[in-house]
């Protein structure tokens, strides 16, 4: 996704790595500068809003 995708990502929203959705989390922060996502299968991790090349969402 890109950074304008990114930054209308809403709390709550579901979101994959690399589209395997396998590998999903949910968007916990959505900031000035990133999000922070709640991965199902480890801790959250925050992604500044350029940096989400890698995740997709379900929208």
């Amino acid at each position: 996704m890109t950074g304008d995708q990114s930054r209308k990502l809403t709390v709550g929203a579901r979101v994959h790595w690399k589209a395997d959705k396998a590998d999903a989390g949910t968007v916990t922060e959505n900031t000035w500068s990133g999000v922070v996502i709640k991965w199902d299968n480890r801790g959250p991790q925050a992604i500044m809003h350029n940096d989400m090349v890698d995740v997709s969402s379900d929208h």
